[in-house]
Parts: C-alpha cells; structure tokens; sequence
C-alpha cells in the first residue's frame, strides 16, 4: 500500500482569535453590565443610542473594547470569505488575516477623519457625530452577532457564495437601519442642506462599499 500524505491547516491562531473576541465581549459586560444590557437590545430599542448621544465619546473603554472585537469578528469573515473562494491563497493564512485587519483599521479610521473633516467644514460636526456613533454601535452589534457565524464557518459548515452574500447584505442593513436613524432624528436639517447631504452619501457611504464590492466580486470570479 502507498501512503498518501495527508493535508492539515492549523486553526489554532484562528481558535485565538475568536477566544480573543469572547474575552472581550465577556469583558465589556462584566464591567458595563447595563450598558451592555442596552446595547444587546440595539434592535428594538433606541435606549442604548439616546443614552449614549447625550456624551459621545469615541475614546470611552467601553467602545474602544467593542470596536476591537468588531475589528477580530469582520476581519475574520473577510479572511474566511477571500480563503473559500480562492483568493490570496498564496498568502500565508495567518499573514493574510493580520493584512485584513491593518487595511480594515486604515479603511475605518481614513473614513472617519475624512467624514470628520466634512462636518467641520459644512457646519455639521454634531450629526455626523451622532451618525458615526450609531454606525459603530450597529456594526460593534453586527461584529457580535457575526462571532458564531464565523466559528460555524470554521469548525463546521463550508460557506457557499450565496450564504457569503447574505451576511454582507446583512452588513449593509445594518448599515443602513443606522442611516434611517439618522434621518429621521435630523430630517429638518438635513432637509435644509440636502446637496451637501447627498453628496456626503455618494462620495464616503456608497463609493467606498462599491468599489469594495466590485474588488471582491472581480477576485470570485
């Protein structure tokens, strides 16, 4: 009989990862347990956001914490996304999932000053404050949710592409469940400066995702 040799990928840095997400997550309830609890219930209520909004810091550990976590979670996905379908594989798996999250922290925080920059200049620095807060407590929730999605992916279930487009589908709900909010907290406003409204929507909301999209789907196919 000829031995065959048999394949094996370690998962043990992906094991990390994702026990590195639950420490957080347990972290941040532990010290914020009503916070937390709040923000658990992000969906079918606003308590977590009007609370919130009356002080908005960025820095707060609170937020900081989650923003890691959500940082591990969708950096994750990507990376199990892109080695599904074929994509970098050349790439050491461990490289390739530090290089998604370098350029997830560069895309995130370059979209951040720049959206910072446009609300100084146009005289609209406490809506797009009160936006950029509820677009990272929705995605924090969406990064939350998408933890055992990702562990399932890994130790289980092998994702087919149309399963990988509902989650990024449910990525850009979220996304937008947080634009509706807005909306209809500053309508009047907004109402009163629509031009600079949309062009704020064409140029930092659905031009970056776009291109995004149109990199991965070029990379599938």
């Amino acid at each position: 009989m000829q031995a065959l040799e048999r394949s094996f990928i370690s998962n043990d840095w992906i094991t990390i990862v994702v026990v590195a997400c639950l420490i957080l997550i347990v972290l941040v309830k532990v010290a914020y347990e009503t916070r937390f609890i709040d923000f658990t219930e992000l969906l079918i209520n606003e308590k977590y956001l009007l609370k919130a909004n009356k002080e908005i810091k960025f820095q707060d550990p609170f937020n900081l914490i989650l923003f890691v976590a959500q940082l591990l979670s969708i950096s994750l996905f990507i990376h199990i996304a892109l080695m599904r379908f074929g994509i970098a594989v050349e790439i050491a798996p461990v490289l390739l999932f530090i290089r998604i999250a370098l350029v997830y922290i560069v895309f995130v925080a370059l979209k951040f000053f720049i959206e910072r920059m446009m609300g100084v200049l146009f005289s609209g620095e406490q809506v797009l404050s009160s936006y950029q807060f509820q677009k990272l407590s929705y995605r924090s929730f969406f990064a939350m949710i998408l933890l055992p999605v990702n562990a399932l992916f890994i130790y289980g279930l092998n994702p087919s592409l149309v399963l990988i487009k509902i989650i990024i589908g449910i990525f850009i709900l979220f996304n937008l469940i947080s634009l509706f909010n807005t909306l209809r907290r500053y309508e009047k406003l907004i109402y009163f400066n629509l031009f600079y409204f949309i062009l704020y929507l064409c140029a930092l909301e659905i031009a970056p995702y776009f291109i995004l999209y149109k990199v991965f789907s070029m990379g599938v196919n």
